[in-house]
């Protein structure tokens, strides 16, 4: 075992009365011996293997690059309530606008890593147990769709991580792995508290000498809060009330001494209310994915999986009045969408061979200019997308103390069957009827990492990689209208993006009880997609390529702008004074900003859209099961910029929560978390006519969780 892998596996190491019920229940008592922490095998153990970096089971010590595992344990003791809300607090991780899950409108919800954000697209893969969550056609990921019960670990890979994964992991990779039946179990939890906040889970799973698996489901319902900085609201702003049901099941099956087969499939539906009474949205998703895995001489494996996705989302929205005193029907969406994709991977004693394919469909129906009681105009959009990928990897030992990986991967795509119709829908009269030129290219990806076991307690790592991000079916067809009079029109030429980059780190463990990883990075991004602002409307009028914006509007088209630079250090220090102690902090230092643009001089400079400077993360927390355990978080997320021109400014926030949890008997628990104790006003979004959003404000939240083991 190396000292890397010593390193990096200690790093991983009814509403109202169910709150009272459970801050009551944390009152301090005599300790139990009977305790339902996470399982033993829940923490990062020893003998760990992630698969994100590599695509196939990899030590954590053959690794190169800066991965963080998120374990069982550590979403025990964080007061987060989904899956985005664990994942603010991992160093280098942005949320283009990081509101709570349950009230954001999808298109807030886009992930990236070191910066690299901006747009509804997302720059970074999300991987459930190795299908994509990154919606087929926005790009964007709906995080409820997970409950946070089902989850065993997250690995979140920072960097270019296109040779394992491809055009989707421009920026990293977010890799989520599902838990296994185990012995089996039933366990079920349910909470309540603020916003009239209901969440009840139940997750059973079964296991045996040949099969296992689990069926697990979530039900939410909240009220929400009201978006709107209180200084700017008006009759028309509402809480933005959501609710979701999500169905998950796995099965895993060993069909012989060298053959496994798994399956797990996934039902999501979701309703929401968005801030006013006239915009809302409902997502219906799910997938479905078979596959199998042969073991053969050596240990060497080959394993197949295909996939499916399917959603349909339906949005409307609307114009609200500069006293947001009134609104009326600006556009209502209908959008169904799948993706089908399959891939076979070998994997041997130091090498691994792969291919992969995707194919995104999608369409969109619009109805749009409300005029007398009645939508005038529909416009349908949509097209295919094709991604088909071949890659190789290797890593090899040389001599005692270095280690040396390299890869490389072969892409073609293709973006065909785009059109552009729109007719009156009165009589039907055709307006537009536009069939866009197919398109395709090829791209090849390489990347090469070295590991220096230094001396004792010093790790050193580096890497370059390059890799390329083929613009998304909705970035290419379908444009679309936002708050704040925002018009953004599709751009079916857009090139795709393209990646280079570097990091270098060192991990340093001066004693057992403390871990430190610094990683310095850096990376270029050509051809970078981003919503360049065409102009602002002083009156309402004709904007082209817009077509109508109203007065203090803004119209921007979707274009490669130029080139985007990232570049910062990543700091990460965790200390355990003592067993039952833990003070953990990180923070990133990253400024990100466009540093070409031709024909747009005046955005050279200038920040990267939704991208911080400096985020920060300070634990502090009492973590032993036979007792009180008690943990308080603090979040720093710096001021960024809400567009291209650096116009609207968000405010820098920092929001401190606190979770408490006892275990009761030996199957029974009860906890409670406060999200912003402090009630900070902090704002999310900062549009450039100064429309500002907030998140929310303190929330209290009690529950109790019932576990039977098998």
């Amino acid at each position: 075992m190396t000292l890397r892998d010593t390193l990096l596996r200690r790093s991983g190491a009814a509403r109202g009365g169910l709150l009272v019920f459970a801050c009551s229940a944390l009152w301090p008592g005599p300790a139990l011996e009977a305790q339902d922490p996470a399982r033993a095998d829940s923490v990062v153990s020893l003998g760990e293997l992630i698969v994100s970096a590599l695509r196939s089971p990899t030590s954590v010590g053959e690794v190169p690059v800066n991965v963080t595992t998120v374990t069982r344990e550590e979403l025990r003791l964080s007061a987060a309530q989904t899956l985005q809300d664990v994942l603010q607090e991992v160093p280098g991780l942005n949320f283009r606008f990081p509101f709570q899950a349950g009230v954001a409108h999808p298109s807030w919800q886009a992930v990236s890593l070191r910066g690299l954000g901006g747009t509804a697209a997302s720059r970074t893969l999300v991987l459930v147990d190795g299908v994509p969550l990154n919606d087929p056609y926005f790009g964007w990921v709906r995080w409820s769709q997970v409950p946070v019960e089902v989850i065993e670990r997250i690995e979140i890979v920072r960097g270019g991580a296109t040779v394992s994964w491809g055009s989707q992991s421009l920026a990293g990779v977010v890799h989520v792995i599902t838990r296994s039946g185990g012995e089996g179990g039933f366990s079920a939890g349910a909470q309540g508290g603020s916003q009239s906040t209901f969440r009840g889970d139940a997750m059973a799973s079964f296991g045996g000498d040949r099969v296992g698996g689990y069926v697990a489901g979530e039900f939410f319902d909240s009220g929400g809060y009201i978006l709107t900085e209180p200084g700017q609201r008006g009759a028309v702003d509402i809480p933005s009330a959501s609710s979701h049901a999500a169905l998950r099941a796995k099965v895993e099956i060993a069909a012989g001494d060298r053959l496994r087969i798994h399956a797990q499939g996934n039902y999501f539906d979701q309703d929401k209310d968005n801030a006013t009474p006239l915009r809302n949205n409902t997502t219906e998703a799910g997938f479905g994915q078979i596959g199998a895995t042969l073991t053969g001489a050596g240990r060497s494996t080959l394993t197949f999986n295909t996939f499916i996705q399917t959603q349909t989302y339906m949005n409307s929205f609307s114009s609200v009045d500069a006293a947001r005193n009134s609104e009326q029907p600006s556009i209502s969406q209908d959008v169904p969408s799948s993706g089908v994709g399959a891939n076979l991977v070998w994997a041997g004693r130091g090498f691994t061979l792969g291919a992969d394919v995707l194919r995104a469909t999608g369409d969109a129906t619009e109805q749009y200019l409300f005029q007398d009681g009645a939508f005038a105009r529909q416009r349908e959009t949509g097209g295919d997308q094709t991604l088909f990928g071949l890659f190789g990897q290797s890593w090899i030992q040389l001599g005692d103390r270095w280690q040396l990986s390299t890869g490389g991967r072969f892409d073609v795509w293709r973006n065909s069957a785009g059109g552009r119709h729109i007719f009156e829908t009165a009589d039907g009269n055709v307006l537009t009827d536009k069939s866009f030129e197919d398109r395709s290219g090829t791209h090849w990806s390489a990347s090469t990492g070295v590991l220096f076991d230094a001396a004792d307690g010093v790790v050193l790592r580096g890497s370059l990689y390059n890799g390329l991000r083929v613009p998304t079916l909705n970035e290419l067809y379908k444009p679309f209208r936002a708050a704040g009079n925002v018009v953004n029109e599709s751009n079916e030429a857009l090139k795709p993006e393209r990646v280079s980059g570097a990091e270098l780190g060192v991990d340093l463990q001066p004693n057992p009880s403390v871990l430190i990883r610094l990683t310095g990075f850096w990376a270029r991004v050509s051809d970078a997609i981003t919503d360049v602002t065409i102009q602002e409307a002083e009156t309402s009028g004709v904007i082209q390529p817009c077509g109508f914006v109203p007065a203090g509007g803004v119209c921007r088209r979707r274009d490669n702008v130029g080139t985007l630079r990232s570049l910062g250090l990543e700091t990460e220090v965790e200390v355990r004074p003592a067993p039952a102690w833990l003070l953990a902090v990180n923070h990133q230092f990253n400024p990100t900003e466009v540093t070409d643009a031709p024909g747009r001089p005046d955005l050279i400079g200038n920040e990267v859209q939704g991208s911080p400077t400096h985020r920060a993360m300070l634990r502090v927390g009492h973590i032993d099961p036979t007792t009180l355990e008690v943990v308080a978080t603090a979040r720093y997320l710096g001021a960024r910029f809400d567009n291209d021109l650096n116009t609207g400014e968000i405010d820098g926030s920092f929001p401190v929560d606190i979770r408490l949890r006892r275990q009761l008997t030996s199957r029974l628990s009860a906890f409670a978390s406060i999200q912003n104790i402090f009630d900070t006003i902090a704002e999310m979004s900062h549009d450039a006519n100064d429309f500002v959003r907030v998140g929310a404000p303190r929330t209290f939240v009690g529950g109790v969780r019932v576990r039977f083991s098998g």
